[in-house]
């Protein structure tokens, strides 16, 4: 799948316009707010929060075997880019549990706006 059909379909499964999310993601890119990394069918989409740390969002339409092994090419991928934090609003645990089992070290987080964080 491309990164547009993902954004398109995950908004959809939460019940929130396609076009529309993928709108506002295409919109966070051009203006250089936001990166979109994309392995298999999973797009995280990384918006800096400071020098060192970043908001994520994962949009998925893979199966949990797949989801691991992107979850831990994302880990690289977001060291390379120079990101030590990453911050997340997401209430599935199960998605926390597969990212401490491919190495993120997921904590609760220091920051009000988010409900957990993970060092990189």
């Amino acid at each position: 799948m491309k990164a547009s059909e993902i954004i398109i379909a995950d908004a959809q499964k939460r019940g929130v316009d396609g076009d529309s999310a993928l709108a506002t993601v295409s919109n966070a890119v051009k203006q250089k707010k936001a990166v979109l990394l994309q392995e298999g069918n999973s797009v995280l989409i990384l918006t800096k929060i400071s020098d060192d740390a970043a908001d994520t969002h994962l949009l998925t339409q893979d199966g949990v075997m797949t989801l691991a092994r992107s979850l831990a090419a994302f880990k690289k991928r977001i060291t390379d880019l120079g990101i030590k934090t990453i911050y997340g609003k997401a209430s599935n645990t199960q998605i926390l549990e597969l990212m401490k089992k491919v190495g993120f070290n997921v904590v609760d987080s220091d920051l009000p706006q988010y409900n957990w964080k993970a060092e990189l």
